[in-house]
């Protein structure tokens, strides 16, 4: 098959947005060693959540565990029960009526300020369909899931187990509506990486 000059710019610069669009996916064995490192400092909390961003070479090396983002001030941070904020990582347990998702809200921007890297958004459990998934209402994360969606490098939304209230379907019928080109994933716990969804 023979095509025109026109049809042929056109194919290069659509294989070229084909290839970028591939390489826009963390491993996830990589994401898999984040969640468990996370789990392993920070489990103790119950329920909490955790946005990071880190060089984008770093989410595509399945030995990176992220062992350098949880610090001994972060830790402190959390047990006193506030929210932890740096330029590469935000984190917060769960407050009463404010979910740890919500606590981030205000400060997934200063992760997002820096494009072409890799960002991951944890959380132990699902966000939950009645507050944090709510269309609107004082703590939902819409907001947060739109932002995420936007950003221009590596990104993923990862969470541990569904809220045991949801079914999971509904979970990812409302994640997938709110923002279609973020990409979630399931981490379970005696898994080898995370399960895309």
């Amino acid at each position: 098959m023979v095509f025109a000059v026109p049809q042929r710019i056109l194919l290069i610069c659509l294989l070229h947005f084909c290839t970028c669009a591939v390489g826009q996916t963390v491993n996830q064995r990589t994401l898999m060693n984040i969640v468990r490192n996370f789990e392993n400092q920070l489990g103790s909390l119950g329920q909490y959540a955790v946005a990071f961003r880190v060089e984008r070479d770093r989410c595509e090396d399945s030995s990176y565990s992220g062992q350098e983002l949880i610090t001994q001030q972060v830790k402190q941070t959390l047990q006193r029960n506030e929210v932890y904020v740096s330029g590469t990582l935000i984190a917060a347990a769960q407050n009463g009526k404010e979910h740890s998702e919500y606590r981030l809200k205000n400060y997934l921007k200063n992760i997002l300020n820096a494009q072409d890297e890799c960002v991951g958004f944890f959380t132990v459990n699902s966000p939950c369909l009645k507050t944090c998934l709510a269309e609107s209402g004082p703590y939902s994360v819409k907001d947060s899931l739109v932002l995420l969606n936007k950003y221009a490098g590596i990104k993923a939304f990862a969470f541990k187990k569904i809220w045991k209230y949801d079914k999971k379907e509904e979970v990812i019928r409302r994640l997938k509506g709110i923002a279609s080109a973020l990409p979630y994933y399931q981490c379970e716990k005696n898994k080898a990486t995370c399960d895309p969804l």
